[in-house]
């Protein structure tokens, strides 16, 4: 089984798709808080979900946060101490402050959203050990199923996770071509807004098989 790129999934909403993305070894899971997401969960939500944090093998938790209230991204990390925090660039909501903090604190990771090619990493907050690169919607923090001119990225030497778009059938033609880190995937992997599991496997493999 190869493991030459991570892979994360975002916006669980439910134990079954949590379960399997443990039992498939991904590296990552994320949770999303946003207001503005269809996959925003709650607290209690999160507390049933993260049951399953004791199961051998649990992924790097991710918290996804965009236009929360500063207090509420306080509670929640405070609460159940996610490994990181998903960030948004451009979120008029996050403070420099609490962006510092938790660069500092090696918990952030940063998603930017890319409208042209990089020219400059400095640009991709090399403070944090990885970042998200994903595509632009206006007023959302990704999750869009967009993708963006992966010709923007391919220069890129630093440690990062391709999003916007990705599924299970471009997600070959994605890797070949940029020769990220790893991958996010949340809409991509789903079926009628429902994580589906049969696309989360196939997805997975077809990873896996690179």
């Amino acid at each position: 089984m190869g493991t030459r790129y991570k892979i994360k999934i975002c916006g669980i909403k439910d134990l079954t798709t949590l379960e399997l993305c443990v039992d498939l070894q991904v590296d990552f899971v994320g949770l999303n808080f946003s207001p503005r997401s269809p996959r925003a969960i709650n607290a209690d939500t999160a507390e049933y979900l993260l049951k399953l944090r004791k199961k051998s093998g649990f992924p790097k938790l991710v918290f996804l946060f965009f236009e929360n209230k500063l207090t509420e991204i306080e509670t929640l990390t405070n609460r159940f101490q996610p490994d990181l925090i998903q960030l948004i660039r451009g979120d008029a909501y996050v403070t420099s402050q609490i962006w510092n903090e938790f660069t500092e604190t090696k918990k952030l990771l940063p998603a930017i959203r890319i409208q042209t090619k990089v020219t400059n990493e400095e640009d991709l907050e090399p403070k944090s050990n990885l970042v998200i690169l994903d595509s632009f919607q206006k007023n959302l923090g990704g999750g869009t199923g967009h993708t963006f001119p992966w010709e923007y990225v391919t220069s890129v030497k630093r440690p990062f996770l391709l999003a916007g778009g990705i599924t299970p059938d471009n997600v070959k033609s994605a890797l070949e071509t940029v020769h990220p880190y790893g991958i996010d995937v949340a809409s991509g992997v789903e079926t009628d807004g429902i994580k589906d599991p049969n696309k989360i496997k196939t997805l997975v493999q077809n990873v896996r098989t690179l």
